[in-house]
């Protein structure tokens, strides 16, 4: 798979791209690709048709193949840029195009982190309703890649395959090093691969900034199946978190601190503040947020969570008031009444309207909502915007090379 851009005399010749091609060819067709789109894509038009290109730049003229298609769209990927754009680079992964871990390895950072928010923006626009000129700021990653702390591998034992799936398929892409995930990780999956027996099914591997790496669901010669622990250094804190193998943890290390940090400068410097901490996990956000509040209640459903949250407030020896609850949010906010600060950081499905209602009725004077997924955000703001404002709005890039994002309001009470 080539990706050079220019011949020896400078001038721009056509780009080979995935010569694997992801079916049968239902159609070829040239397109000029218009604008970025969700889900990693970007779009162009066909005789009026909109199509979805994967691994495409706006402004680039691409030979595509057209491997889906409804009355109203079709989805394709490229079998040759025509047309490079001036932004396009050399993917360094030689995966890249066939696994489908990442949507961005052909631009450059900053060219992502803009398209990320102008994407966000869009999904604001559309979805909430809301004209946001821009977003308050952007948070690079400091590490574009080898960031990532967790990583499941797909696998298939039949034909000793170990990878990731490729893009709308089912179909498991064979990888020896995963360019976006920390050391420790690469470093167990050549090790699973040398020393048999072969995996018999998907496993996960979790890694910690001092190399404590433990891999999940499958015994292997070296590395055990069990907890870690993590420290993380924020707002002048060192705080260690015990992460048991079903527990949630944001994957990127380097970004973890910047988001604390900016979820704290929301917080009154007074520390008079009550706050519940929804879809608290195991207390990352709970622990760090007590040191700045009267009272601090986190919020979460998952039984093995709620027990690393217990485990990590005695760890930690933090004395003031603060405690997690195990139970639906959807259950526990009508009963725990007002609270001057809600932080929310739901699943990627975003709030029911019980919750937002339940939300509504307590009256917090700030709401901070943090969540991956732009869409289910901005369904979930608009739906307190008639007693809400958003008072600031952040990107973090948790995620370099992907699509994926990782969103932060401050919503206040209107007077």
């Amino acid at each position: 798979m080539s990706t050079d851009i220019s011949d020896s005399d400078g001038q721009e010749e056509s780009i080979s791209f995935n010569p694997r091609k992801i079916k049968p060819v239902k159609r070829e067709v040239e397109l000029v690709i218009e604008k970025y789109a969700s889900e990693g894509s970007s779009i162009g038009y066909d005789e009026g048709k909109v199509v979805f290109v994967r691994y495409a730049l706006p402004g680039e003229k691409v030979l595509a193949n057209v491997y889906k298609e409804t009355s109203d769209y079709a989805v394709a990927e490229p079998l040759e840029i025509i047309t490079p754009s001036p932004d396009r680079i050399k993917a360094p992964c030689p995966y890249f195009g066939l696994c489908g871990g990442c949507d961005y390895q052909m631009l450059p950072y900053e060219k992502q982190l803009e398209a990320k928010a102008q994407l966000s923006l869009e999904v604001f626009r559309r979805i909430g309703g809301f004209t946001l000129p821009e977003l308050t700021g952007t948070v690079k990653s400091p590490s574009e890649y080898y960031y990532r702390n967790t990583e499941t591998f797909k696998v298939n034992p039949r034909k000793n395959l170990i990878g990731f799936f490729r893009k709308d398929t089912k179909f498991i892409v064979d990888i020896n090093v995963c360019m976006l995930a920390m050391p420790g990780i690469n470093e167990a999956l050549a090790d699973i691969r040398l020393r048999g027996p072969f995996p018999p099914h998907n496993f996960k591997v979790r890694t910690t900034g001092k190399g404590d790496t433990v891999v999940h669901w499958v015994k292997t010669e070296n590395y055990e199946d069990r907890e870690v622990f993590e420290t993380i250094s924020a707002a002048g804190r060192d705080l260690t978190f015990k992460i048991s193998k079903d527990s949630f943890f944001q994957v990127n290390n380097s970004v973890i601190p910047l988001w604390i940090e900016k979820i704290i400068s929301f917080l009154d410097p007074d520390g008079h503040e009550k706050i519940y901490d929804l879809y608290s996990g195991i207390g990352l956000i709970t622990l760090f947020v007590s040191f700045f509040a009267k009272e601090t209640i986190g919020i979460e459903i998952a039984k093995s969570s709620v027990q690393d949250a217990d485990y990590n407030l005695n760890l930690n020896n933090i004395k003031s008031n603060v405690k997690f609850i195990q139970a639906g949010v959807e259950e526990k906010i009508a009963e725990l009444g007002c609270a001057d600060v809600i932080i929310i950081d739901p699943p990627r499905r975003g709030l029911d309207p019980e919750t937002i209602a339940s939300i509504k009725r307590s009256g917090p004077g700030k709401i901070i909502y943090s969540s991956c997924r732009p869409s289910t955000m901005a369904r979930d703001i608009k739906d307190f915007s008639d007693e809400y404002t958003i008072k600031e709005m952040y990107l973090f890039d948790m995620f370099p090379q992907t699509q994926h994002m990782e969103m932060l309001s401050l919503l206040t009470r209107k007077n």
